[in-house]
């Protein structure tokens, strides 16, 4: 029940918050170009957006938890988006960055991958007030059933937190080869949503 009660950090939103405002900002634009007047207006670029950012990173200092609710207010907002799955995918990424520590170069690779599934496993909980999912046996099977992101978006885009999460915390912690691939989703009807990774060339 504790942990029922935990709650969501908030950093949680305000990665996908960023997320959301990197993929709106253009890539280029002419100098003279009034881009608020010829593009038409997203969410990222808005003044909006910035206020909630600001809101949400001083709640992160303070640490604050939020309801599964209110995180899924805002992931209903990218749902509806053609590029949903990158900004997902996105902010899995900040999250771990923040969270994962730089790899130990003098531990060899596999107590560095180790002790990186131990702390992914932790830190996601500790992100989202619950367990999310747990390690099968072999080099790095993630799984998650029950997934609170397929119940969020029954597409699965969702997952690609996960997807993210897991290939930047191997890429900064472990190895850069190390390849993440989602092998099953519980929204095609698997009984988990399964990741592995393996080593690259």
């Amino acid at each position: 029940m504790a942990e029922a009660q935990a709650g969501i950090a908030a950093e949680v939103t305000l990665a996908l918050l960023e997320a959301i405002k990197t993929r709106d900002r253009p890539h280029e634009f002419l100098d003279d170009d009034d881009i608020y007047r010829t593009m038409p207006r997203r969410f990222g670029l808005s003044a909006v957006i910035e206020r909630q950012i600001e809101l949400y990173r001083q709640r992160a200092r303070k640490g604050v938890r939020l309801t599964s609710a209110e995180l899924a207010e805002f992931m209903e907002l990218v749902i509806r988006r053609p590029d949903s799955a990158e900004i997902f995918r996105e902010m899995g990424a900040a999250l771990a960055m923040r969270q994962i520590p730089r790899r130990a170069w003098l531990l060899p690779r596999f107590l560095r991958l180790r002790r990186t599934k131990k702390r992914v496993r932790n830190s996601l909980r500790r992100l989202f007030g619950r367990r999310i999912g747990g390690f099968a046996s072999g080099t790095f099977i993630f799984e998650v059933s029950a997934s609170p992101f397929v119940q969020v978006d029954p597409s699965g885009d969702a997952c690609e937190i996960v997807t993210g999460y897991c290939r930047q915390a191997l890429e900064k912690a472990v190895d850069s080869r190390m390849k993440v691939t989602k092998r099953r989703c519980e929204n095609r009807g698997d009984g988990v949503c399964r990741w592995v990774a393996e080593f690259g060339p």
